[in-house]
Formats: structure tokens, C-alpha cells, sequence
């Protein structure tokens, strides 16, 4: 912890920040592709729940890339957005959307069709039968598929953040990689530990978040 404490301080900087900055630069990495799967992965997933056109069309391309592993995109995406911020934010986008899209596909599947029926003969339109009635009811599930999304986001940023290298000089899996090419086992050790710790509060705030859901 001693070392750990002595990295957080602002005058032992490596590559362009401290321990914490490296960590916030993860967390907002991580924020950004996540949230982009989110907005990209429920209203799609819930549209193909709903619509058997585009299920039909979209199903085959989504079950073979879902099988590609994420990491398997940092190369592209360095190729296409060099060493920066947004090929990091693309290699999490391809781990967090699978699970969240399916879940809302699944989420909206099992919704009553009753309640759906209900808000059509209450005049309801189309979109507000999708996102008014249909969302709320498949919430738990989709929470359940962010859930997942945060752990394989989260797993894949670090991924992303050691195959850039030197050409990002931020972020936690810079500081893996630096300790690893220096023989520093502190710098490793140090940001595994933060790794650690950030991956179990985001889990935990997601736990919580399905707790609350699914006693409503």
C-alpha cells in the first residue's frame, strides 16, 4: 500500500499523470464505450425484439461478430483511429454491446403481450408501446445484460490500453505495460490493484441497481 500511496502522489508521475490521473482517464474510456453500447445496444435490441423484418435481417450478422473476441479488434481499431482515445472506446463498444443487446432482445421477448395490447387499444403509437410500456416491463433483464456489459468493458479497456502501448501515455493498462517493459513491478502491481478495486464498485453499483429494479 506504501507504494501504491507513494504513485498517487502528484510529483511521481509516469507517462503524463499519477496513479489516480491514469485511473480516471480508464474510468472515462471505459464511461465512453459503455454508454455508446448502451445507447447503440438497448433501442436495436429492442427493435429486433419487436420487429421480426429487422430481427430477421440483422440476427446473422450480429451472431458472427458477437463471436469475434474484442481484443481481436484493437488492431483495427488502431488502424482506424491510431493510438487515441477513440480506438480504445471502440474496443469496449465491441465487448459491452453483445450481452446488451441481447438482453434487451430477450427483455422485450417475454414481454406480456397483454400490456402490449393494452397501450395499442389505448391509441398508444408505436414508439410509445416500444419505449413506454415494453422498455419498463424488460428492464430487469436489460439491466442484467449491462451488468455483463460493464465486466466485459471493463476487462477489454485494460486490453485495449496495453496493445496501444506507448502511443496512449494514459490509463491503467499503460501503467501494466510500463512496469512490465521497465522490471517495476509496483507500477503493474499498483495499477492491477486499482483495476481490481474500480471492476468490483462498478459490479457493485450495478448489483444494486438490479436490486432496486426488481422490487418495484
Amino acid at each position: 500500500m506504501q507504494k501504491i500511496a507513494w504513485l498517487a502522489q502528484s510529483e511521481n508521475r509516469i507517462g503524463d499523470g499519477t496513479l489516480w490521473v491514469h485511473a480516471g482517464w480508464s474510468v472515462l474510456r471505459f464511461l465512453s464505450g459503455f454508454l455508446l453500447a448502451l445507447v447503440v445496444g438497448v433501442p436495436l435490441g429492442l427493435v429486433m425484439g419487436r420487429s421480426r423484418l429487422v430481427g430477421d435481417l440483422l440476427d446473422p450478422l450480429f451472431n458472427t461478430l458477437r463471436n469475434v473476441p474484442p481484443i481481436a479488434w484493437a488492431p483495427f481499431a488502431l488502424l482506424w483511429f491510431g493510438a487515441s482515445f477513440g480506438s480504445q472506446t471502440f474496443v469496449i463498444f465491441t465487448a459491452a454491446f453483445p450481452p446488451i443487446l441481447m438482453n434487451s432482445h430477450r427483455g422485450i421477448r417475454l414481454v406480456d403481450d397483454g400490456l402490449i395490447k393494452a397501450a395499442r387499444m389505448l391509441g398508444a403509437k408505436p414508439a410509445a408501446v416500444l419505449f413506454r410500456v415494453a422498455l419498463p416491463a424488460a428492464l430487469p433483464l436489460v439491466v442484467a445484460g449491462a451488468r455483463i456489459g460493464v465486466a466485459n468493458g471493463w476487462l477489454a479497456l485494460v486490453g485495449a490500453e496495453i496493445v496501444a502501448g506507448p502511443g496512449a501515455l494514459t490509463g491503467l493498462g499503460f501503467l501494466v505495460l510500463v512496469g512490465q517493459q521497465n522490471l517495476q513491478a509496483v507500477f503493474s502491481i499498483s495499477a492491477m490493484v486499482v483495476i481490481g478495486l474500480l471492476g468490483a464498485a462498478f459490479d457493485n453499483a450495478m448489483v444494486r441497481l438490479e436490486r432496486t429494479l426488481s422490487k418495484r
